[in-house]
């Protein structure tokens, strides 16, 4: 798994329903503080919508990411035209935050 790729982002899904049942805009999973942001526009013509998390890992390791997801919609359509994803690491080292994530999807699965 690396940074971006589709699965940490299929994973990145998971960790964060999981650790946010309640859909909050702010919310604490393990030692990671997350906050979500939305930015959405409707109009006649087209729609969009923007999705943000900023997740901050603090202590001898600390690290920030950001996740987006933009989506654009045209008109009334239900199908969108562009649904992009991506992730910026803009503190810390990749290693530290794919060895959180693994560390997740490990517990997820001694759930199942």
């Amino acid at each position: 798994m690396r940074l971006g790729d589709t699965k940490f982002f299929n994973l990145f899904a998971l960790v964060a329903s999981a650790g946010n049942p309640a859909r909050a805009d702010r919310w604490q999973s393990d030692d990671v503080s997350w906050a979500r942001e939305r930015t959405s526009h409707r109009a006649a013509l087209h729609s969009f919508q923007i999705d943000l998390h900023i997740l901050h890992h603090e202590g001898r390791r600390p690290w920030t990411l950001m996740v987006a997801r933009e989506t654009w919609w045209e008109g009334g359509a239900r199908e969108p035209f562009r649904d992009g994803r991506w992730v910026h690491l803009s503190n810390g080292a990749r290693a530290d935050v794919i060895k959180w994530f693994s560390a997740r999807e490990a517990a997820l699965e001694r759930k199942r």
